[in-house]
């Protein structure tokens, strides 16, 4: 079995739409030679209800290749939403960019977090 190497953080700047600029969840992106599972994603919303995707991608910018979106979830507004996933995940091979499907209402600056493990 492989060995398992906890892994969480959070974005550091305001996420915008993913096709103006999306935004990395995951600081460093993913170790060389490991596949991280992402098994919590948790987000703080601070204006309108939006839905928001995730990119297998470390690389920040508009419109992320579709191909690489591993996820898409409703986020209610002014709240704060937990989603968690059964092992071992959701699997990320680069990194983690995340962005708002409309852009409304935003999500601020260290309003995001993502937790699982690298193997």
């Amino acid at each position: 079995m492989a060995d398992k190497y906890p892994v969480s953080s959070y974005n550091d700047e305001a996420i915008a739409a993913f096709d103006v600029d999306s935004r990395q969840l995951l600081q460093n992106g993913v170790t060389a030679g490991r596949v991280f599972w992402l098994r919590e994603l948790t987000v703080t919303k601070t204006g309108a209800a939006d839905e928001i995707s995730l990119y297998d991608s470390n690389t920040e910018g508009a419109s992320p290749t579709v191909t690489l979106e591993r996820w898409r979830g409703f986020v209610p507004a002014t709240s704060t939403t937990q989603f968690k996933w059964d092992a071992p995940g959701l699997k990320f091979l680069t990194g983690i960019l995340a962005g708002e499907v409309a852009a409304v209402g935003g999500i601020a600056a260290y309003a995001i977090s993502v937790s699982g493990y690298e193997e």
